[in-house]
């Protein structure tokens, strides 16, 4: 009989224990765990960006008080020569002169106002009073009574000047006779050229900025509310005849200052009550003004030129 082969396997022992329920070891919280990696790497982060980013800045207005100071006015005179055109007409003037009546009868006698009497060159003459004559004086030779009244030319113009004694004659009534003194003042019309105020402003006007802008240039800077004045005169004076004149004008400035120092210090002393830090960008502006004392609005950056315009800004702090 033939024996049976067996191929024996290795044998493995399990151990079994029995255990109660609430002796069992707890489940893993796999979302607890991924919540708090998250956290770390989070965490991380903010803590990479507060070292790797600048400070945030702030920025403030304030305004501080400064000592001003008045500058010395400076003045610029230049003369120009200005072309009249300035029309005026003036009428015709009459001659003016007197009339002497003479009265040889022995009672008086009357002579109407606007009598016209004729001299011995053609020109004639009207009174401007009536005349009461006196009577003759019964005296050896008798004594004319007589009065003396004014008169005018009926011509206006030169035409009614005449000389002495031009009219010498008898006239208006009996026992008159008229004698004239000289007329004059007589004058024709005619239009003359003045100097007019339009011809002094058109002649200004142009030169006005320019003159302004070269006296401001000598104030010294920086300069605050400046001031100008403007006194023009002429020679002839406005409204006089001529056919041209030369004008004076003279251009007057005046202004404030304050020293940039004084300015950089009373910033610099203010934004310390905005806690620490660095001003940067630092800007101002004088935005108001009591007596000579300016009230500076951060404006203009602190390292500019001093002759930069003045825009509206802010204070940076950092």
């Amino acid at each position: 009989m033939r024996e049976q082969v067996i191929d024996e396997q290795p044998m493995e022992t399990l151990h079994l224990y029995v255990v109660s329920e609430d002796q069992l070891p707890p489940p893993r919280d796999y979302f607890a765990i991924c919540m708090i990696v998250f956290s770390f790497i989070a965490l991380a982060g903010i803590v990479a960006i507060s070292i790797f980013t600048a400070s945030p800045t702030q920025e403030v207005s304030f305004s501080v008080n400064i000592q001003g100071f008045a500058l010395l006015p400076m003045s610029k005179t230049i003369h120009v020569n200005v072309t009249a055109t300035g029309k005026q007409y003036v009428p015709a003037t009459t001659a003016t002169g007197m009339i002497t009546f003479y009265n040889g009868a022995i009672y008086p006698q009357i002579i109407p106002v606007n009598t016209m009497l004729k001299g011995a060159d053609g020109i004639s003459v009207m009174t401007d009073e009536q005349a009461t004559i006196p009577a003759a004086q019964q005296t050896i030779p008798p004594t004319y009574g007589q009065i003396t009244i004014p008169a005018h030319a009926v011509t206006p113009g030169a035409l009614g000047n005449s000389r002495a004694g031009d009219i010498n004659e008898a006239c208006c009534a009996t026992s008159i006779i008229a004698q004239s003194t000289s007329f004059h003042g007589g004058r024709d019309a005619y239009t003359y050229t003045y100097l007019s105020e339009s011809d002094v402003q058109h002649a200004t006007a142009p030169l006005l900025p320019m003159l302004q802008s070269e006296t401001l240039s000598f104030l010294s800077r920086p300069q605050v509310n400046p001031v100008c004045a403007t006194v023009t005169t002429s020679s002839p004076g406005i409204g006089k005849e001529t056919t041209s004149a030369v004008l004076r004008i003279t251009e007057t400035c005046k202004a404030f200052s304050y020293s940039l120092h004084s300015v950089k210090d009373a910033i610099g002393l203010s934004s310390r009550y905005f806690g620490t830090g660095t001003l940067a960008h630092v800007q101002f502006a004088i935005v108001g003004m009591k007596g000579a004392q300016y009230y500076p609005l951060c404006y203009r950056d602190m390292g500019t030129d001093d002759h930069a315009p003045l825009l509206p800004c802010k204070i940076r702090k950092v």
